[in-house]
């Protein structure tokens, strides 16, 4: 047996036992992604009190002089947890609608 058929049946059994590991995990993944998920949105709704919080605080200390571009980043971040609560069945192109030559065009 040659150094390369050696090297195919070693990467043979390799991915085997890889995929055996991963079937394992996603099987353990599942229940444990239920128990999380009410964890996780609970902390993007805390994560949201505290933009307004620091937002605030920023306009105060700057006396106002920076609240429109403290108000975008905010909304910015904002939208970025908004963004990330949406269902994993959701179809992504939902967010869009389609112009009249059947070309997408992004909501506003």
């Amino acid at each position: 047996m040659s150094f390369v058929d050696k090297a195919k049946d070693a990467a043979s059994q390799a991915k085997d036992k890889a995929s055996e590991v991963a079937g394992n995990l996603a099987e353990k993944a599942g229940p444990l992604a239920e128990k999380a998920a009410p964890y996780a949105e609970k902390g993007k709704h805390l994560a949201a009190k505290g933009v307004d919080a620091t937002a605030s605080g920023l306009n105060k200390v700057t006396g106002g002089r920076f609240q429109d571009k403290i108000e975008n980043v905010s909304h910015k971040v904002e939208g970025a947890l908004e963004k990330d609560t949406k269902p994993k069945d959701q179809d992504p192109s939902d967010d869009k609608k389609t112009d009249d030559k059947g070309g997408d065009e992004p909501t506003r």
